[in-house]
């Protein structure tokens, strides 16, 4: 999937921005399975699987139906409408509403970011040693550079051979002693603990698998790949369209969950089995020492600095064109230099949160863990909105049809609200 446009000639171009700057004309999309699970999804499941053992892997099982559902609901209203999510939720929902849902979005963003950037400086420092808060500001000034100056698929093309270490984790639960027939149960056994750590553990997961950004990514992705002509029509060119994206949905988000798994499997197999838990980055990479041995920082190094750099501008991106979509109805070139400039807006907010937050001295894996359990916060009230505008025919047309789709997504949200529920009733009733 390219996600970037070339040098362009038009009217941003003779403005002195960058025409090809792929969050301005293409929007964000998903790329990878990298990109699906940043830094901050590799330390949740590590420490869901440090903490908890097997008992979350069904998360990662269990959740596919209704993640392969949400985005195929994104791309269907971006399909029939022409428009993402934001300007879709703007249309349908009152003011208050769709300001508060926004808010949150961005702000769950923001941290994302700050996480990601952290965990760039932490995987310099476990490479090269050196000062973590000078690594960070030096990988997020590079991650804007690349941002704009540089097409996303020209450096995707290298930078996803540093995320290629993820599958390191597979070895380790290949080569481990493993039951897999208990693997294989708890896989699709739910084991719930009721306990504060536990749903918030669970919230962090939800967090990390069914992000909001990723739902917002999906319906640019289908606006970006969709010929113009076929935006909001039915016909035959329109529904080819869709059922690639429904074949590319199924096969990335399956290998983006057995990532998981098989990080939180690892996790459970080494540090919980020793009753070890998982405080920092040299612990985290200890995971990796039964297949990398004396290399297993340098491999955790490389993963969190490739998959953050892979997954920073789809993050950036989709808070970008929300933001402008908040206040702009303008479509096509016209959103380009107000999408460029917010970019770089929400990128230096989220390098200075992360860097600040390295000079404060919190703990890398602390703030990556809490950025997921803001996302999972967030995923709620941002699942609501989209199936009940699932259900409006102006926005997705015959989808209204398609109950399973719409049953898949009521499950999930009803499941995400349960889990914000019980986290709070459980932090303060118990």
């Amino acid at each position: 999937m390219s996600l970037v446009v070339e040098h362009e000639q038009g009217p941003d171009a003779r403005d002195g921005l960058p025409a090809h700057s792929w969050a301005t004309h293409v929007g964000p999309g998903l790329v990878s399975t990298a990109t699906d699970n940043d830094p901050s999804g590799v330390m949740t499941y590590s420490l869901a699987g440090a903490q908890f053992g097997y008992d979350m892997l069904w998360m990662c099982a269990l959740s596919y139906p209704s993640m392969v559902a949400f985005q195929l609901v994104a791309a269907r209203i971006a399909a029939q409408t022409g428009k993402g999510l934001t300007l879709n939720m703007r249309e349908h929902y009152s003011r208050l509403l769709f300001y508060v849902a926004v808010m949150r979005f961005l702000v769950a963003n923001v941290f994302n970011i700050a996480a990601d950037v952290i965990a760039m400086g932490v995987g310099a420092q476990l490479l090269w040693r050196g000062s973590v808060p000078l690594f960070a500001a030096i990988f997020g000034v590079l991650s804007i550079a690349l941002q704009w100056f540089v097409p996303y698929a020209r450096y995707a093309r290298i930078l996803k051979w540093l995320a290629a270490c993820l599958f390191a984790y597979v070895g380790v639960t290949l080569i481990s002693e493993s039951s897999w027939p208990t693997l294989a149960l708890r896989a699709v056994a739910p084991r719930i603990t009721w306990s504060v750590d536990y749903f918030t553990m669970l919230l962090a997961v939800l967090g990390t698998t069914i992000s909001p950004y990723l739902l917002f990514a999906q319906a640019e992705q289908q606006i970006e790949e969709q010929p113009p002509q076929a935006v909001g029509a039915d016909g035959a060119r329109s529904n080819r369209q869709l059922k690639k994206n429904r074949l590319e949905t199924l096969v990335r988000t399956i290998l983006s969950n057995s990532t998981g798994l098989f990080i939180m499997a690892a996790a459970a197999l080494t540090l919980h089995a020793r009753g070890h838990g998982l405080d920092n980055a040299y612990d985290a990479a200890s995971v990796l020492r039964p297949l990398a041995g004396g290399y297993a920082p340098h491999v955790l190094g490389l993963a969190l600095i490739g998959t953050a750099l892979l997954a920073l501008p789809p993050l950036a991106g989709s808070a970008a064109n929300a933001a402008v979509s908040a206040r702009d109805r303008r479509a096509g070139r016209q959103r380009n230099r107000p999408v460029a400039w917010a970019l770089v807006v929400v990128m230096a907010l989220g390098i200075s949160l992360g860097v600040a937050l390295t000079l404060a001295r919190v703990e890398p894996v602390r703030a990556l863990y809490w950025s997921a359990v803001l996302n999972g916060s967030t995923a709620t009230p941002v699942m609501v909105m989209l199936v009940l505008l699932s259900m409006k025919r102006s926005a997705v047309g015959d989808l209204s049809a398609h109950w399973t789709l719409r049953a898949l997504c009521w499950l999930a949200t009803v499941f995400a609200g349960a889990a914000l529920a019980a986290e709070f009733a459980c932090r303060w009733f118990t």
